[in-house]
């Protein structure tokens, strides 16, 4: 019982941090769906307060899904800006963007600027996030001539769980 506890408490911690809980993609269109993410602190006054993928962009080929729950995703360098100073590149490894750092802890996601590609041609692009994120607004849905693409958060069991949606 003991260690079933344990189990459970520890899985929650994990998916108590990062960016307000994990982030899912789905890619439902016949295109492959390009995207740089951002997270950030909606109330920190300013727009400092923010994690932007820097490179590369994340790939989901046509009719597939992701989910990451941080920054850790392998090969991703990130811009952290907390002040008027640019913006300081870190891997996603860097603690501070681990689960539990302080950046990771104190920011949620708030955007996707993306492009679909055909065999390896660039065709629409745009950016969908989270409404309340005044610093670089989009909608929370577009329409494109490859298909929809949709912001919206579910929150289960206390975690919000962020989707980003290509239909």
């Amino acid at each position: 019982m003991k260690k079933l506890l344990t189990i459970m408490g520890l899985l929650s911690v994990s998916v108590a941090y990062a960016q307000g809980g994990p982030i899912i993609i789905n890619n439902y269109t016949a295109a492959d769906f390009h995207t740089r993410l951002t997270a950030a602190n909606l109330t920190t006054p300013g727009c400092y307060f923010y994690v932007t993928l820097d490179n590369t962009e994340l790939v989901i080929p046509s009719g597939s899904s992701v989910s990451y729950s941080g920054f850790n995703i392998p090969g991703t360098i990130w811009k952290v800006s907390t002040s008027p100073s640019p913006a300081t590149p870190r891997p996603g490894s860097h603690p501070s963007l681990t689960l539990g750092g302080v950046i990771s802890s104190n920011t949620k996601w708030v955007m996707s600027q993306f492009q679909f590609h055909q065999s390896g041609t660039a065709l629409s692009s745009g950016g969908v996030g989270d409404t309340s994120y005044t610093c670089n607004p989009v909608p929370s849905s577009m329409f494109t001539t490859e298909g929809s693409v949709e912001w919206f958060t579910i929150t289960s069991g206390g975690t919000v769980y962020t989707y980003v949606q290509a239909l």
